[in-house]
This record gives structure tokens, sequence and C-alpha cells, in this order.
């Protein structure tokens, strides 16, 4: 059976270790956190020996769900280096598989020194470091992701693939296909309208995606892409959803129980 990630754009809000217990309740293997939060996402920010990321720990022991993907590892002027390292510490002691960073500083000379220095960190900490794209970035498409990549070096770095994210770009499951584990580290499922101008697929990458299967995107297509060991991640965020009552928990099921009808009937 195909391991599944709760993401927490899914339910941001929740606490740490509620994140985790959601996660274990409703049958998911994994999760994806936040390493800080912002004005735009409310996660709790993770620091060592805090109240919040200790509980966090303990549930992760106890549930024995693991975290796949840590995010919150923004490349941004406006984002200490210090606290990236720092984070890719804490991650490691927490059992972390994968770090993601995106690069939204707009000077191409520091965005690769940074990403390169972040890359050494995650090499010492055994550590998978994965380019994710969207055309909110500075690395815009799977090409860009692909070709910066190369650039760096292919050396414990992945790409991770959004479909919403490769949708807009001009992207599709079939430039992934071919794409094994080395390169594709991670994917997020979730869906959508086929096309949006960018203040709409602004909107709906932070706060209202589609349940998988009840939107235009090619979803089925998406999921037979995937290498078949790759943890994914639902990142569905549902505004909407949560403003007229359903709670996180529902939320987290209903995704589960339709992206586990959506595996089966594709025999995966």
């Amino acid at each position: 059976m195909r391991t599944i990630s709760l993401d927490q754009l899914t339910v941001c809000g929740e606490r740490p270790a509620e994140l985790v217990e959601i996660a274990a309740s409703a049958g998911y293997g994994a999760i994806s956190c936040m390493l800080d939060g912002n004005a735009e996402v409310p996660a709790v920010s993770l620091h060592a020996g805090d109240p919040d990321t200790t509980a966090m720990r303990k549930r992760l022991r106890d549930t024995g769900v693991f975290i796949n993907v840590a995010d919150g590892f923004p490349l941004s002027p406006v984002v200490s280096m210090e606290r990236l390292r720092e984070g890719v510490d804490l991650m490691a002691e927490m059992g972390a598989r994968k770090i993601v960073t995106l690069n939204f500083d707009p000077d191409p000379a520091r965005s690769f020194d940074s990403f390169c220095t972040l890359r050494e960190w995650c090499q010492a900490a055994n550590l998978p470091l994965l380019i994710e794209f969207t055309p909110l970035s500075q690395i815009a498409s799977l090409a860009d992701a692909l070709a910066f990549r190369g650039r760096a070096g292919a050396d414990g770095v992945g790409v991770l693939v959004d479909l919403l994210h490769l949708n807009q770009s001009g992207g599709s499951p079939a430039d992934i296909a071919c794409l094994g584990m080395d390169v594709i580290g991670g994917g997020q499922l979730c869906d959508g309208p086929l096309r949006s101008d960018m203040e709409t697929y602004l909107y709906n990458a932070i706060y209202e995606r589609g349940v998988p299967g009840e939107g235009e995107l090619p979803v089925r297509e998406f999921l037979r892409s995937l290498p078949e060991a790759l943890v994914f991640g639902l990142e569905v965020p549902m505004r909407s959803r949560a403003l007229a009552g359903a709670s996180a928990m529902e939320r987290a099921l209903l995704l589960m129980n339709v992206t586990r009808s959506l595996l089966a009937a594709e025999g995966l």
C-alpha cells in the first residue's frame, strides 16, 4: 500500500503535535511540516526544545508517523541562512526524510550560492534537498528546476512536483513519467481548474484547492507518473470547507478516502 503524507498546508493552523495526531488517526503514514509560518501560512515555527516542537517529536515517536518532507526552507533575502542551518539540524534530529526549498531570491548569483550552502548542510545531515518549482518563484517550471539542479550538481538534489504548479507552469504528468526517484524526490497531489489567472492561482495555492478527482487537473495521470515507491503528499487547503465547519480531521479523512479510491481504481 502506498504511503501518503498529510501535508501541513492541508490543515494549516493546527498545532504541530495535532498535525501528527490527525495524520495517524486518518491513516497517513507521514506528514510534511513547515519550519516557519508567515503572514499567509499560520504554521507554528519549530525550534529545538520549545514545547510545541517537543510535543511534536513525542507524537512522531509514539505514532510511527514520520516527516517525509520538511518545508519552510525558502531562499529569500528576508530569511537568514543561520535559521535554515538550525532548521536542517532540527529536522535531521526529528527524523525527517527530505528538505524542500523554493527560490524567492531575485538575485541569481546570491540564490545559487545560498542553495549550494543549504545543500552542503543537508548533505552533512544526510538529507536529500528537493527543489520545488512554481510560477510564483524564481524557478518557475520543471525545466527550470532541472536546469538549476544540473548547474548545482545532481548529488543529493531532487525535484518536488506539485500538480497545481506543474499544470500552471504549462507542464503535464508526461513530463515526469520518464524521470526516476533519483530526480523526482517528492510529489504533491490536489485538484483544481485547468487554467487560472495569476491572482486566482496564488489564492488557490495557499487557501483553496480541489479534492482529487473533483476538478479539471490530470489527477489520475499524475498518480501514474509518480515513481512507484515515492511517498507523495496531499496538499489540499480547503478554506471554504473549514469556514463551513468541516474539522481538520474531517478534511484529512475525506482526502485519504478519495485518494485511496483513486489509487485502487488505477491499480496502484
